[in-house]
This record gives C-alpha cells, sequence and structure tokens, in this order.
C-alpha cells in the first residue's frame, strides 16, 4: 500500500465531508419570511395612517379655499 504525504501550508485545503448547510438555508429563509411581512405590515399602516391625515388635511384645504373668498366677499 502507497501512503499518501501530506504538505501542510500549500495548496488548496480540500473538504473533507460538506457542511450541513440544509439547516442554515432554512433558517435564512425563514428570517427572510418573516422580515417581509413585517415589512408590509409597516408600509400598510403608513399607508392607511397617511391616507386619512391627507383626507382630512385635503377637506380642510378645500373648504378653506372654497369659503374664504365667499366670506370675503360678504356672502352670496
Amino acid at each position: 500500500m502507497v501512503e499518501e504525504e501530506y504538505v501542510y501550508g500549500r495548496g488548496v485545503p480540500m473538504v473533507v465531508k460538506p457542511p450541513a448547510s440544509g439547516v442554515f438555508d432554512k433558517l435564512v429563509e425563514n428570517i427572510r419570511y418573516k422580515g417581509q411581512l413585517i415589512a408590509r405590515n409597516q408600509k400598510l399602516d403608513s399607508g392607511v395612517a397617511a391616507g386619512f391625515e391627507g383626507l382630512v388635511i385635503g377637506f380642510l384645504f378645500a373648504v378653506i379655499m372654497i369659503g374664504l373668498p365667499i366670506v370675503l366677499r360678504g356672502g352670496m
């Protein structure tokens, strides 16, 4: 039998056993999925809140823009 001689410190190291990355892949995918859910929820909450505030501000602005000329003219 021929014995192989190992030279340390040279060349590319050989991988004897591939790492078990299946568990890490599932964990990363789970974290990514949860992060996307949180981001979607925050965007929805932000959009609804900003939409309602914008509606109220727009309504008040329209009332002022229509009512101000009427008040300044002294009524109809």
